[in-house]
């Protein structure tokens, strides 16, 4: 087994209050450290799991140039989840009356696995690599797929799953006892007539395969990516080689609507293809992530935005997050105390927060071009390896202090976890127009620039600095790395939850109350 690097183990006293239904957050007691627990899935076919231990006080270094890296690791389980590189993983959102969170994963092997994982803190002395054990456990694997699951949804009141795959369907389960309730198929597009007159190159015609991805779907078709509406009546969904997104009604079971695509709607240096979609927290828009660019719909299906990655790089992820408004100081000028993101991972290693506002003067040729707030990562702090995915996590101390947390992992195998709300976030200025430059730091001397009003262009008129900023294309640095952990395993897929502190309790009591709730839940929706 290859070495990985490791920190010390955590404290063995460290403790947390329970979770919050509607969010991934906890409240950390007395001991000072939050716990995070982290899994990732890996191209090796492994399932990795580790808790992070970060201490909720600031570093007591006051160095701008240093960097403390005060997180612990501890491995909780590790072992060999399918037989081919794991695709996507998911997490069930938490529940007010129970520690138990169902984690799902999927495979080219065309399997789901199921697990539960405990979200009360183990001991932290040992840190051996094991199957799961203890709280842990396999629950099976569902085999509904006839090709890869490439996308998995947990509703909100965990009662169902959804899972979409590369056979252009997308089943809904049960979770009380995994029963298959409906299947959504996906219709193939027609394929173009082939023109056998045609010389395709060395004197060929075109290329016929015989037997292949066709026959299990796959191809064109083939679902990427499904959101689902917070009221759980509405889902979307995007495929392969389409040049849409579909619509589907969760209360009938059928296709609602399809938007076609114009050239109009998505700029051509995005891509033709949707790979990623997700919905906003109040259902009133939703994003679709091209291959470098995105593009957001309100609820009419008409385009409001067009957030994108400067200098141009592929998406890797996205995701909506509500985030306060002193994060990013570009959008001071708004009266909310939080404003809503959206959070790109892309391919050169950054980790971006884009605007949902759109700015006519950052590109005339598109308008609905929206400014990037802050940026994580990146070359310029050397970090050049791409994120393949990331997660949020919240917690509040016993200060009630809000903690915010960005966690992500590429495929470099390197886990790094990010305190947005951490001091020193405006000390490193970040040149996305020139992204081999090296960081500008402050001068420590503290002496205040001389500001003065001078001209961007015609119809804006900004100080001396936050001009020069704007026209280098300048993006603030937000947040601080407190941990960094080598996997030596490429990450493909990457998701966590906060753990809590908890007594010895009765597992078997404590399944059976589960399942009493998502049964009284699922029986209500049936009644509706």
């Amino acid at each position: 087994m290859a070495k990985r690097k490791r920190q010390s183990a955590a404290p063995s006293e460290p403790e947390a209050s329970s979770t919050n239904p509607s969010s991934a957050s906890a409240s950390a007691r007395s001991t000072g450290f939050a716990h995070l627990q982290i899994i990732t899935g890996t191209y090796e076919k492994t399932l990795h799991g580790f808790i992070a231990s970060i201490p909720l006080s600031a570093p007591t270094s006051s160095s701008t140039s240093s960097i403390s890296l005060s997180t612990n690791f501890t491995d909780t389980f590790l072992f060999n989840a399918h037989t081919a590189p794991l695709r996507t993983i998911s997490i069930s959102p938490p529940a007010a009356n129970s520690t138990k969170r169902i984690l799902a994963t999927s495979s080219a092997d065309e399997r789901v696995n199921l697990y539960t994982l405990s979200t009360t803190l183990p001991p932290l002395t040992n840190s051996l690599l094991k199957p799961l054990s203890g709280r842990n456990k396999n629950l099976g694997t569902l085999h509904h797929h006839l090709n890869t699951p490439t996308a998995l949804v947990f509703t909100p009141n965990r009662a169902k799953l959804l899972s979409a795959g590369a056979d252009g369907q997308i089943n809904i389960l049960r979770t009380r006892d995994w029963n298959l309730l409906s299947t959504l198929k996906a219709p193939k597009p027609k394929p173009k007539p082939l023109n056998y007159a045609k010389d395709y190159g060395e004197g060929y015609g075109p290329r016929i395969d015989t037997f292949g991805t066709e026959g299990y779907g796959g191809g064109a078709g083939a679902i990427n990516d499904i959101a689902l509406h917070p009221s759980q009546k509405i889902l979307l969904s995007v495929a392969t080689k389409e040049r849409s997104v579909r619509m589907w009604n969760l209360m009938t079971g059928r296709k609602a609507g399809v938007l076609v695509f114009g050239k109009d709607v998505v700029p051509r240096e995005f891509g033709s293809e949707g790979l990623r979609i997700e919905w906003n927290k109040e259902g009133s828009e939703y994003a679709i992530a091209f291959d470098r660019g995105i593009v957001v719909f309100g609820m009419d299906s008409k385009p409001r935005s067009h957030p994108a990655p400067l200098p141009r790089s592929r998406i890797h992820q996205m995701r909506y997050a509500t985030l306060p408004r002193h994060l990013f100081p570009s959008a001071s000028s708004s009266p909310e105390e939080e404003i809503e993101v959206l959070i790109t991972a892309t391919e050169d290693g950054r980790i971006l927060f884009h605007s949902l506002t759109p700015d006519a003067t950052l590109n005339p040729s598109d308008p609905l071009t929206t400014p990037i707030l802050g940026v994580l990562g990146g070359r310029t702090l050397g970090m050049p390896g791409r994120v393949k995915d990331f997660t949020l996590l919240e917690l509040e101390s016993q200060d009630k202090t809000r903690k915010i947390y960005v966690v992500t992992g590429g495929s470099d195998g390197v886990v790094r976890v990010w305190d947005l709300c951490g001091s020193g976030s405006d000390e490193v200025e970040v040149s996305e127009a020139n992204p081999t430059a090296p960081a500008k730091v402050k001068g420590d001397d503290g002496e205040e620039k001389r500001r003065k009003k001078v001209k961007v262009d015609d119809a804006m008129e900004l100080d001396e600095e936050e001009g020069e900023k704007k026209k280098k294309g300048e993006v603030k640095q937000v947040g601080r790395l407190v941990g960094m952990y080598e996997t030596a395993r490429r990450i493909t897929c990457l998701t966590g939850m906060v753990m809590v502190e908890g007594g010895p309790e009765d597992e078997d009591e404590e399944v059976e109350e589960a399942e009493e709730m998502s049964e009284e839940e699922s029986s209500d929706e049936e009644s509706e």
